[in-house]
């Protein structure tokens, strides 16, 4: 099951429509616009493409993933969907 986290920290649990994997229209649903995918350890991150530039919410959690997952200082803004890959179409 994937779980779309929040900015302000809340998390919900979500499920492709189709029950196998989530349509593109779906996921730009979800990260209010334009996709890029994030590879984690074992899972994926999708967040907004351009959420920077449009000065999306900071995601504290997110990040928070991210970073344990890569040595970087960079940081995550908007929703950001956690998911695995078989569940991306």
């Amino acid at each position: 099951m994937a779980k779309i986290i929040y900015p302000d920290g809340t998390t919900k649990d979500i499920s492709p429509a189709n029950g196998n994997d989530f349509s593109l229209e779906e996921l730009q649903k979800i990260v209010e616009g334009y996709i890029e995918l994030v590879y984690l350890n074992e899972r994926i991150m999708v967040i907004n493409e351009e959420g920077k530039f449009k000065e999306l919410p900071y995601n504290a959690k997110a990040t928070d993933l991210y970073r344990k997952s890569r040595r970087t200082i960079d940081f995550i803004v908007g929703n950001a969907l956690i998911c695995n890959l078989n569940e991306i179409k």
